[in-house]
């Protein structure tokens, strides 16, 4: 794919909300691992339950994941605004949490058992969270399966939890892909192998011991054959209409790929493994982090708000075709 192997830039692995991503990342990590042998295979009620059908998933895990991120966030970040897809009480993380690994967390204070509060200079701040988005993947066991957040700073706080502002970082990590993808404003998107927390702290590096990563730029000049990735309703109603989009959609396209997560789906536009992606009905925490990384790998997103029509592409016209199409 259009990506160079290089290391992790500095500035990418001291950004201040990345380290806060990162944190909210290696919990839900943690979490996801912790559960996936309690799911099995019977999709049992104990632990899982429906959305709006039998294939559209809640898990007890997801409502958890998402509480400790609103636990972090209330500690760490107190002032900022969490839209999240399960409306989870808080749970705080230290209490949860043995201490092992707390020590792993940027804002843990060994010396004060608690999460420090960082400084609050700037806007207000929105931290758009899905906690596993892929969920009928996770139950499943099928891999394509992540953690994403995605931050955005609100100018007017009339838009306040609608994602309008100026996006500032984005992170997706997945356990079943062993990989995360992460990018900050101006700075690049990038790839890195596993967790970025087991790769340790910027500063207690040396030189030749820096985080290896992929700078992500879309699809190499070139390259042969060209993949759409969308995603269809789980309500009948809604999927009829869909289909009968779909021969339009995917005009200039040989094929179509499905993983079941937008927030994958929009990795692979940035690392350039698909070439387009077009998907009516997300929710922002859907997209958040995965559009941020799509738009500093250098191409082009649409952002559909809450329900509406969300594309990335390599070119703005395209990207305007696919959200007429869909």
């Amino acid at each position: 794919m259009n990506s160079e192997l290089e290391s992790l830039p500095a500035e990418i692995v001291d950004h201040s909300l990345i380290r806060i991503a990162s944190d909210l990342s290696l919990m839900a990590w943690e979490q996801m691992l912790a559960w996936r042998p309690l799911l099995g295979a019977s999709l049992d009620a104990s632990v899982v339950d429906t959305k709006t059908s039998p294939n559209d998933l809640v898990t007890r895990a997801d409502a958890q994941i998402e509480a400790l991120v609103r636990g972090y966030l209330n500690r760490v970040r107190p002032h900022d605004l969490m839209v999240g897809e399960e409306g989870s009480e808080a749970l705080d993380p230290v209490e949860f949490f043995p201490a092992d690994f707390l020590f792993k967390l940027h804002a843990f204070d060994p010396g004060a058992g608690a999460l420090n509060e960082t400084a609050d200079d700037g806007p207000r701040l929105e931290w758009h969270v899905d906690p596993i988005d892929g969920t009928v993947n996770y139950v499943r066991n099928i891999e394509h399966h992540a953690f994403s957040v995605g931050v955005c700073a609100v100018a007017d706080e009339a838009d306040a939890g609608l994602g309008i502002g100026d996006w500032q970082i984005g992170l997706v990590a997945s356990p079943g892909l062993d990989a995360t993808w992460l990018a900050a404003a101006g700075r690049g998107a990038f790839r890195i192998d596993g967790r970025l927390a087991d790769h340790g702290e910027a500063g207690q590096r040396e030189a030749d011991s820096a985080i290896p990563a992929r700078r992500l730029r879309g699809t190499p000049p070139g390259l042969s054959g060209r993949l759409l990735a969308t995603g269809f309703a789980y309500a009948l109603s809604n999927r009829g209409s869909q289909l009968a989009k779909l021969d339009d959609l995917m005009t200039g396209y040989d094929d179509i790929r499905r993983c079941g997560s937008a927030a994958l789906d929009l990795c692979m536009v940035a690392e350039g493994r698909v070439n387009g992606y077009a998907e009516r009905g997300l929710g922002i925490y859907d997209y958040a982090g995965g559009a941020v990384i799509v738009e500093e790998a250098g191409l082009k997103v649409s952002r559909g708000g809450s329900g509406g029509p969300t594309a990335a592409a390599d070119t703005q016209e395209e990207v305007d075709r696919l959200i007429a199409a869909i």
